[in-house]
């Protein structure tokens, strides 16, 4: 499980609206939904299945008056907001989708309907992280589906979590919200 949490520095106008709450409880969930609006939003603008799941495992975790969490599950979210090199953990090869017709799938959708793939190396994709290309053979010739690495290059961070103003910026909105419904304005 992966929580990004919003460790943002309040200015003194927020605390001290914060500070006149005679229950703070209702605005830090109202913040913290926000914050989980917002991130799946983000996550949301992006194409595809794979950001949409993204977009889904964003929750509000925990609230109480004086924190809350929101939080994603999902494996990738952080790798797609900081970047990196992905590694294989437990299996021999990461698959690299290189045509339109592996890409979102799994290896085993290939194998699943009955269609027999295997490796092809060749001196043209050989290097260090490289094992060789996964495809099948159809009409005599080779079409290739994945190429089969031990790791990838690094990749550029796609940030779409919500940033610190924006962070502030809902709660200056909540505060405010919740200010005025004290007071009897709304």
């Amino acid at each position: 499980m992966i929580q990004f949490r919003a460790d943002v520095t309040l200015d003194n106008d927020l605390r001290d609206k914060a500070a006149r709450l005679s229950n703070t409880l209702p605005f830090m969930k109202a913040w913290g939904k926000g914050v989980e609006k917002l991130a799946k939003a983000n996550a949301g603008r992006h194409p595809g299945k794979f950001w949409k799941e993204i977009a889904d495992s964003v929750h509000l975790f925990a609230v109480d008056e004086y924190t809350q969490i929101v939080e994603t599950n999902h494996v990738a979210a952080a790798q797609k907001q900081f970047g990196g090199v992905i590694e294989t953990k437990n299996k021999r090869a990461l698959t690299i989708p290189v045509t339109d017709e592996a890409k979102g799938k799994k290896v085993s959708e290939f194998e699943d309907s009955g269609r027999h793939l295997f490796v092809m190396r060749s001196a043209k994709v050989r290097g260090a992280d490289t094992i060789g290309v996964l495809g099948y053979s159809a009409g005599g010739e080779f079409h290739p589906l994945f190429v089969l690495r031990t790791k990838t290059k690094r990749q550029a961070a796609e940030p779409w979590w919500p940033t610190e103003p924006e962070v502030i910026a809902i709660a200056n909105r909540e505060a405010d919200y919740y200010l005025a419904k004290q007071l009897g304005t709304v």
